[in-house]
């Protein structure tokens, strides 16, 4: 038995259940939306035990060989009860888990993230996390053009600012950013699943190539060919997070001369799929049913 825990309208989610249909593979959805409604008697110890029920439903704890999951922010009290209980659940199974929660820790903190990203032998941008408008200025003059992101998990626009913007880092005092070295090159996103890798090359004006439309500009992806031994090296790199699926950011400039920027543990794929034919969904399918 597979669970699937996420809403039905999250394109993921979607992705992963048609394929599952399609195979007539043995499968649980539960939704966000009928999160409030399930029940459970669960058991947690070394190996957990009971049951769940949604929709009628009743399923063994026994008979989950997997999960994959990806939810939202539940508001009602019951829902987050619940919510509370499956996370405990996806963290304790013995099964493989597409991704256990405490895995994907690390992206809260991206400065952290980055500091395994470089230990993992990944040549990273120059970073600087600072609430110093002074410090801010002699980095922006050490580099001449900057990129600035959220310094969590949340979802931010990039974007940059050059000499021209020096006044505006006056601001980094009202709360710290992390601020990094431009790199110039071609965008490519990896999607690592198991021991499988995707890549897509983004070639777009914009300085956050998804929302491209937005800022007045477009976004070409195709399917890039991934040297096997970085392929290999991303590979290394998800499973010491813990993860069986990420997609990874990268910025190729040459042969020999590739950044990592970050490992998203959680990364809506059907984007990039249905611009490469890449087969993705079906990739995750297959670890769900090993």
């Amino acid at each position: 038995m597979i669970l699937v825990w996420g809403s039905r309208g999250d394109s993921p989610v979607a992705r992963v259940l048609d394929v599952l249909d399609a195979r007539g593979a043995e499968h649980c959805h539960i939704d966000d939306s009928a999160l409030a409604t399930v029940r459970y008697d669960i058991v947690f110890g070394t190996t957990p035990r009971g049951w769940i029920e949604s929709g009628g439903r009743r399923i063994a704890i026994d008979d989950i060989q997997s999960v994959y999951l990806r939810p939202g922010e539940p508001a009602e009290q019951g829902a987050r009860k619940a919510a509370m209980v499956l996370l405990a659940l996806a963290a304790s199974l013995r099964g493989v888990v597409v991704n256990r929660p405490a895995a994907g820790r690390s992206n809260a903190s991206k400065p952290y993230q980055l500091r395994l990203i470089a230990q993992a032998g990944f040549a990273v941008p120059d970073t600087l996390v600072t609430t110093d408008p002074l410090a801010a200025r002699a980095f922006l003059r050490q580099h001449g053009r900057l990129v600035y992101k959220s310094l969590s998990g949340i979802r931010s626009i990039v974007a940059t600012l050059d000499t021209r913007d020096e006044a505006r880092l006056d601001n980094v005092c009202t709360g710290p950013v992390q601020l990094q070295a431009y790199v110039p090159g071609i965008d490519i996103r990896v999607h690592v699943v198991g021991d499988r890798w995707f890549a897509c090359s983004v070639r777009s004006e914009a300085p956050d190539y998804r929302y491209a439309a937005a800022a007045g500009a477009t976004a070409e992806l195709s399917a890039f060919e991934l040297p096997e031994r970085l392929g290999r090296q991303l590979v290394t790199l998800v499973r010491g997070m813990n993860l069986e699926v990420a997609g990874v950011d990268l910025r190729f400039a040459s042969e020999d001369s590739w950044v990592c920027f970050e490992v998203n543990p959680s990364p809506g794929f059907p984007w990039y799929e249905e611009a490469t034919g890449h087969m993705i969904a079906e990739a995750v399918a297959d670890l769900l049913e090993m």
